[in-house]
C-alpha cells in the first residue's frame, strides 16, 4: 500500500519532463499539486515527507526530450526504491539502491553545468537524498557504511553549489611557494571549503580524519619521499577516503587512494577473490605516488615553463576526472592555470580546493575549532606466511583478535591468506606490542586451509541476465553466487558487472570456514610434581609437541610451577578431559557430617577421601578441613 502511494507520488510529480524556472516568475508557473493521501500520523509519512517535499518543492513548466530531466526522473524512482527497502528494514537492498542513486548524481552534475536552474533542481534532489540517508534512514548504520565517505563528498558538493549561487565573501588570494612542495593557494574557493569543513554539518567527520592523520603520516610520508613526490600529496588520501582503507565510492573506487580496479592493475595492485591490494595502505600509496608522477609528467609537457609546481594542481584534477578531460579543458580555455578551467566537472573544480582546505585546517586546527586527539600509531612486525591459512587460525596462534588482523592487513578480503604463488610469501602484519615467542613453532603445526577443489570462474553480466539464468548456466545455486559475491538475491544485476561463480567445491570451502581447525587450544597450569611426560600422557600428545608449542628447547625438560603451557588437543580429547578434570576444594566438616554423607554429597568414593586426606579411619571432627577432588 505504502509502496504504491509513494511511487504514485514520485511518478505524478512529473508527468512530463520539466524545465525549472524561478518561483518569482509566477505568470508562467504551474505548481505541482502534491496531493498525497497518506495519514499524517503514519511512520512512513513522518519519515519521507520532508525529504520528498525538498526534492519536489520547486515550480516547473513542461519540457520534453531533455536528458537531464530524464535522468532526474530515474533518480527519483531509485530514491523511491531506496526508501521503500529501508522502511522494510532490507538493509542490503537499501544500500544497493542508495549506491545507484548517488552514482547517478555524478552524471546529473555534468548535465547541469550550463544551466543555473538545472543546478538548483539538482541541488535540491541531492540535498533531499543526503538528508534522508543521513538523518531519516532506519536500517543503515551510516558511520560504518562504505558509502559514508562518498556521501560526505556529495554533501560538500551541494554546499559548494549553494555558496556559488549566493554572495561568497571575497578573500584576497595568496600563494605560498616552497621548493619541492606543492604551492599552497588560499582564495575564495579554498575559503569556502574551509568554512564547510569547520561547520556543524561536516565537523564530526573531519574530526575523525584529523585524528587519523598523524598515525597514517608516519606510514605514508616516507613512501612519498622515497618516490620523490611532494609530501602534500598525502592530503589526497585524506580527501579521497578519510584515511579509511575500506572506503568505497559509487564508481567502485576502493581504498585509501580510491583506485578503480583497472587503474590499480596498471600500477601493480593485485585484485582477486582473496585479496584487493587497493586497500593495502602501503602498496596503494606506492601506486598512487607513481600514478601522480605520471600525470604530472603529462602536464609538464603541456606547460614546461611551470617553475612553481602549479602543474601539480592539474595532476590532482586528472587524478579525479582523468587526464583526457583536463587536457580537453586546457585546450578549450587556452590556459594551463587550474583556476581558469571552469568547465571541468563540478566535483573536479572543487577537488584541489578541498585538498588545500584540509591541509590548512590540519596545519592550524585550533584556529578552525578542532582539537586533535590522535589515534594510536600502527607499529607492526611481519611474519612470512607460505601457506593458505585463515585469520581464525592466525588469531589462535598469535592471540591477536580477528578485528586487529583485519585492521593491519585490510587487503585480505575474506579472512583467508592467499595460497603462495611462485614461492612467494605473504608478509602478514602483526601489532608489535605483543609477544610472539611461540608463533613460529605453532605456525609449523597449522594445517593449510585447502581450497584446491574450489574452482571459481568470473562471469561478466550481459544485458537481460539475472541470477536465475546465471545459476542455471553454471549449474550452481543462487545462494552460492550471492554468498560468494556478498550481494542480495534481490539485487538487480548491471550489464558489465563481474561475478565470481563457484563452479566446484564451494560447500567444502564453506565448511572449512566454519570448522577452522579440528583441534582446540587449551592452557595447562603446571602444578607441584608435574612433569612433561605426565602432562603429555594426560593430553595424549608427545613431549616433543609440547616443547614446540611452548618454545621449549629440545634438551630442556625443566618446567616451573605456575607456568601456563599451550596444549593443542582434538575435540574428542577435549571433551574427555573436560569431563574428567577434577578441581580441588577444601571442605570444612559441619555438625552431623560423616564421611559417607560427604562422599555422597560430592559424588566421590570414601576410599578416595581417605587417600586424599591420609585418614586411617572414618572418624572426622567438626571444623576439620578435608581435601575433596571433584569433577567440574
Amino acid at each position: 500500500m505504502y509502496l504504491i502511494l509513494f511511487l504514485s507520488f514520485i511518478l505524478t510529480s512529473e508527468i512530463d519532463t520539466v524545465n525549472v524556472v524561478p518561483i518569482k516568475d509566477s505568470s508562467i508557473v504551474e505548481t505541482i499539486n502534491l496531493n498525497i493521501q497518506l495519514e499524517k500520523d503514519s511512520i512512513f509519512y513522518e519519515i519521507i515527507s520532508d525529504s520528498l517535499m525538498n526534492a519536489q518543492n520547486i515550480s516547473i513548466i513542461p519540457k520534453s526530450n531533455d536528458l537531464f530531466y530524464e535522468q532526474l526522473m530515474e533518480s527519483k524512482l531509485t530514491f523511491a526504491d531506496a526508501i521503500t527497502y529501508d522502511i522494510a528494514l532490507d538493509t542490503t537492498e537499501a544500500e544497493v539502491q542508495f549506491l545507484t542513486l548517488f552514482s547517478s548524481f555524478e552524471f546529473l552534475d555534468s548535465l547541469s553545468l550550463d544551466d543555473e536552474y538545472k543546478r538548483i533542481e539538482y541541488n535540491m534532489m541531492l540535498n533531499a537524498s543526503i538528508d534522508y540517508y543521513q538523518n531519516k534512514s532506519v536500517s543503515i548504520n551510516k558511520l560504518e557504511s562504505p558509502l559514508s565517505m562518498a556521501l560526505f563528498k556529495e554533501k560538500l558538493q551541494a554546499y559548494f553549489y549553494k555558496q556559488e549561487l549566493e554572495d561568497v565573501e571575497f578573500v584576497d588570494e595568496t600563494v605560498e611557494f616552497i621548493e619541492g612542495h606543492i604551492p599552497i593557494t588560499f582564495n575564495s574557493k579554498v575559503a569556502t571549503n574551509v568554512k564547510y569543513f569547520s561547520s556543524n554539518g561536516a565537523k564530526k567527520g573531519v574530526q575523525l580524519w584529523l585524528n587519523r592523520i598523524n598515525k597514517f603520516k608516519k606510514i605514508i610520508l616516507p613512501i612519498l619521499e622515497e618516490e620523490g613526490v611532494p609530501p602534500e600529496i598525502f592530503y589526497i588520501s585524506v580527501i579521497e577516503s578519510g584515511l579509511n582503507p575500506v572506503a568505497l565510492s559509487y564508481a567502485q573506487a576502493l581504498g585509501p587512494w580510491q583506485f578503480i580496479a583497472s587503474t590499480g592493475k596498471v600500477y601493480g595492485l593485485e585484485k582477486n577473490w582473496f585479496i584487493d591490494e587497493r586497500m593495502d595502505f602501503i602498496k596503494s600509496t606506492y601506486a598512487a605516488a607513481r600514478y601522480l608522477k605520471d600525470l604530472k609528467a603529462i602536464f609538464d609537457k603541456v606547460n614546461p615553463e611551470d617553475l612553481n609546481g602549479e602543474n601539480w594542481y592539474l595532476a590532482f584534477a586528472a587524478y579525479n576526472c582523468g587526464a583526457g578531460r583536463v587536457l580537453k579543458e586546457i585546450k578549450r580555455s587556452n590556459s594551463t592555470n587550474f583556476w581558469d578551467l571552469n568547465r571541468l566537472p563540478g566535483q573536479t573544480r572543487n577537488y584541489v580546493p578541498k585538498i588545500l582546505a584540509i591541509f590548512l585546517i590540519n596545519k592550524n586546527p585550533e584556529k578552525y575549532g578542532f582539537t586533535i586527539n590522535s589515534e594510536p600509531d600502527m607499529n607492526w612486525i611481519t611474519k612470512k606466511i607460505d601457506k593458505q591459512l585463515s585469520f581464525n587460525q592466525i588469531s589462535e596462534i598469535s592471540n591477536v583478535s580477528l578485528k586487529t588482523l583485519q585492521i593491519y592487513n585490510p587487503e585480505i578480503k575474506r579472512g583467508i591468506i592467499q595460497p603462495k604463488k611462485d614461492s612467494l610469501f605473504y608478509n602478514l602484519r602483526l601489532p608489535s606490542n605483543q609477544n610472539y615467542d611461540n608463533f613460529d613453532s605453532l605456525y609449523t603445526l597449522l594445517n593449510e586451509k585447502s581450497t584446491k577443489n574450489l574452482l571459481i570462474v568470473e562471469h561478466t553480466v550481459k544485458r537481460g541476465e539475472n541470477l536465475s539464468l546465471i545459476s542455471k548456466r553454471y549449474n550452481v545455486r543462487i545462494q552460492d553466487i550471492t554468498s560468494m559475491n556478498k550481494i542480495s538475491a534481490k539485487k538487480y544485476l548491471q550489464p558489465g558487472q563481474v561475478l565470481q561463480i563457484p563452479t566446484q567445491g564451494y560447500d567444502t570451502y564453506v565448511k572449512s570456514l566454519i570448522n577452522t581447525s579440528n583441534t582446540t587450544k587449551i592452557y595447562h597450569t603446571v602444578k607441584t610434581g608435574d612433569t612433561l611426560s605426565e602432562i603429555a600422557s594426560i593430553y595424549k600428545t608427545s613431549i616433543k609437541k609440547i616443547k614446540k608449542w611452548n618454545g621449549i628447547r629440545e634438551n630442556d625438560n625443566v618446567i616451573y610451577v605456575g607456568k601456563k603451557l599451550i596444549i593443542f588437543i582434538s575435540a574428542n580429547d577435549y571433551q574427555r578431559i573436560n569431563a574428567n578434570t577434577k578441581k580441588t576444594i577444601t571442605y570444612k566438616v559441619k555438625y552431623g557430617d560423616s564421611l559417607s554423607k560427604i562422599s555422597y554429597k560430592f559424588g566421590v568414593r570414601l576410599s578416595d577421601i581417605r587417600k586424599w586426606n591420609n585418614l586411617k579411619s572414618d572418624l572426622i571432627k567438626v571444623g576439620q578441613n578435608l581435601i575433596i577432588k571433584t569433577k567440574n
